[in-house]
């Protein structure tokens, strides 16, 4: 892992995300590239130097932000690699992406806005987006994650052999804290799975992957999002990795699923596509 992008707002939960990646970077020697966006319709980076002098207010933003960021990082955040500084003015997540995009990221940490479930109301329209469209792995938390947190990860997936494929996009960071990686199929009454089944593709799973320490479970549950939850919490779990996917008859989860569990839960939840 050599790149880490960190959307960073000055918000409690973009410094759960800053001091994750942070933990990332100081196990991985991962860059930190912390984008702040000014939010606008306009995409400033495509504008003309002469066209960008209409918009002052935006440019002082900017300037402000450019001015305040470092020193507040370094006092909220303090490490000893340097963080890398972007300051974009556009639609936040177009450009979150396109940060990622040119600087070739192996992932993207986050912060989940808001705790616990809400009808009518969902995390940001800005994660949300980032999650959806973003072909980089996603890991987003509403609490920093620490090095003992990131010593047992939950996969789950219906291991479908396109898992293994997505799988392979995080093994460097599996592989860097020695993850011990609990692979959960949910068993739910609409989509019940026999357990030959369910085995049977776990261990095509595994196969290749034998650096790796690898557990296998089944759990039953009413709903998929129910089941990732409260297996987490019984097995004293805080990070989990989904594989998502974007269509109904997608070899995955749904990226709904993601969200339903990002949003219900106080899991960090990585989100790696198929």
């Amino acid at each position: 892992m050599k790149t880490i992008v960190v959307p960073f707002d000055f918000s409690p939960y973009s410094l759960a995300a800053l001091k994750t990646a942070q933990k990332i970077s100081s196990k991985s020697g991962a860059k930190i590239i912390c984008v702040t966006v000014i939010p606008s319709e306009i995409d400033y980076d495509k504008l003309s130097d002469s066209a960008r002098q209409k918009y002052s207010e935006l440019r002082e933003e900017k300037e402000e932000a450019e001015r305040i960021l470092p020193d507040y990082i370094h006092e909220v955040a303090p490490a000893k690699a340097d963080i890398i500084q972007e300051i974009r003015i556009g639609v936040p997540y177009e450009l979150i992406l396109r940060v990622a995009d040119e600087n070739q990221a192996d992932l993207i940490v986050m912060g989940a806005y808001g705790k616990g479930y809400t009808p009518g109301k969902f995390i940001g329209s800005t994660i949300q987006k980032v999650l959806r469209k973003s072909t980089v792995p996603v890991l987003a938390v509403k609490e920093a994650l620490d090095g003992n947190d990131f010593r047992k990860l939950a996969f789950a997936s219906t291991f479908h052999p396109g898992a293994k494929v997505a799988f392979d996009k995080i093994k460097s960071l599996v592989k860097t804290f020695k993850s011990s990686t609990h692979l959960v199929f949910i068993n739910t009454p609409t989509k019940f799975t026999s357990s030959a089944e369910v085995k049977e593709g776990m261990d095509r799973f595994q196969s290749g992957n034998e650096e790796i320490v690898f557990h296998q479970h089944t759990y039953n549950d009413s709903e998929a999002e129910k089941g990732i939850i409260s297996f987490c919490k019984e097995s004293g779990i805080k990070w989990l990795a989904v594989v998502t996917g974007n269509h109904d008859k997608s070899p995955s989860y749904l990226i709904s699923t993601t969200e339903t569990v990002l949003f219900k839960g106080d899991l960090g939840v990585l989100s790696v596509k198929v």
